[in-house]
């Protein structure tokens, strides 16, 4: 983002309060507080608290400067599930060179540490561009090593600052994500996940390995993003605009924003995507084909794939899940994460000619087990086996 000088006109307190309310309604499950830097704002524990009390998950996004002791401890209070924390290189200076502060790996990391002390689930967010491709393994190397939940690996989309920067080619980018793919079922219980590069879930099916519940592109879908001045825009980094919370409230705005509505029919999508068997799956990523054409339903310039025609993802046989795995299923409280996961087990037995998802095989699916105890319930924490459950 070109983030600096805050909006004149930011969304106040009571407006923030109200905007949750209306999450809730619509059934809101997750929410991220992010910027910019969100502990910026004096009320962020007052938004925070208001969502975990109605039951919604929070979690926030940071650089970590202002991150200590007792900020963490407030973080916890508020019911804040998980914090984001950005780790772009090991070395010190082209960290700080990317995120613009002399001291912001120091910080970062302390902050990691800080919140895992306080109980908080980490996330370490790795922006990968040709500064720091070759850092991959040692990065998730060091944020398993500080006990993060998960390692996402975002690929640059140019908006913003990042117009101004170097982009990873398509043949570099459909690299990067094979080596994910087989990365993942390596670091457990630490989740490894790529975020902006949907076909990830193409090339996991290809290779018929785990991470199917990953990827896939949420823009105006599943989620979007409410800016300081309260403009909604499907995702983060796509400007173009839906609508303002201010004229008639969110609900309108996703409800029947012509934008939304476009994002959310896969047959409208044009180019490889529009022709892709794999569209309902993964669909591309609409910020980046947006930045590259002006037309969010284009086709995603990073995306290697062919499609053979077919209409729609291939359905190669009935998938029956075992009870065990049903239950498993149902534990998790987010539902569009059970769905994801629902959805991935699917594609993940199908490409791998299953009759039936066992356990061992969901384990393997997902590429992750034995979580945290924040997330363990919400988050495919393994619970059992395929035997019935004891008294």
């Amino acid at each position: 983002m070109s983030a600096g000088q805050k909006e004149e006109d930011e969304l106040g307190t009571d407006e923030c309060l109200r905007l949750i309310d209306e999450m809730v309604d619509l059934g809101t499950e997750m929410l991220i507080l992010t910027g910019g830097e969100p502990l910026l704002r004096r009320d962020i524990y007052d938004i925070a608290r208001h969502a975990s009390d109605r039951g919604i998950w929070v979690v926030m996004g940071t650089n970590g400067v202002l991150v200590n002791d007792h900020v963490a401890g407030k973080m916890v209070e508020c019911g804040v599930k998980g914090v984001g924390i950005s780790i772009d290189s090991l070395d010190p200076d082209k960290h700080n060179s990317f995120r613009g502060g002399p001291d912001a790996w120091k910080y970062s990391v302390r902050a990691l540490e800080i919140c895992r002390k306080h109980g908080l689930e980490v996330l370490v967010q790795t922006t990968v561009m040709e500064m720091n491709r070759d850092e991959l393994l040692e990065l998730i190397r060091f944020a398993k090593e500080k006990e993060a939940w998960s390692f996402n690996l975002y690929f640059l989309v140019q908006t913003g600052r990042g117009q101004q920067m170097n982009d990873l080619s398509a043949d570099e980018t459909d690299s990067l994500l094979r080596e994910l793919v087989v990365q993942q079922d390596s670091h457990r219980p630490m989740l490894v996940r790529a975020k902006c590069a949907p076909q990830y879930k193409q090339i996991a099916y290809e290779m018929g390995m785990g991470g199917l519940e990953s990827g896939g592109c949420m823009a105006g879908t599943e989620y979007c993003r409410i800016t300081p001045g309260g403009d909604v825009t499907p995702c983060p980094y796509m400007t173009e605009v839906a609508g303002n919370v201010r004229d008639g409230g969110l609900t309108g705005v996703w409800n029947e924003s012509t934008v939304l509505q476009e994002l959310r029919d896969a047959k409208l999508l044009k180019g490889k995507c529009g022709r892709c068997e794999f569209n309902e799956l993964c669909g591309g990523c609409r910020c980046r084909a947006y930045a590259a054409f002006g037309d969010y339903l284009a086709e995603d310039p990073a995306c290697l794939y062919e499609p053979t025609g077919r209409a729609q993802r291939p359905e190669l046989h009935e998938v029956i899940f075992s009870d065990a795995v049903h239950r498993r299923l149902e534990r998790i409280p987010i539902r569009f994460i059970r769905e994801k996961v629902r959805r991935g087990l699917r594609a993940y037995a199908q490409s791998n000619r299953l009759g039936v998802v066992t356990m061992a095989d969901m384990d393997r699916a997902l590429a992750g087990s034995g979580r945290g105890k924040a997330f363990s319930d919400a988050a495919l924490s393994t619970g059992g086996n395929d035997s019935p459950p004891q008294s």
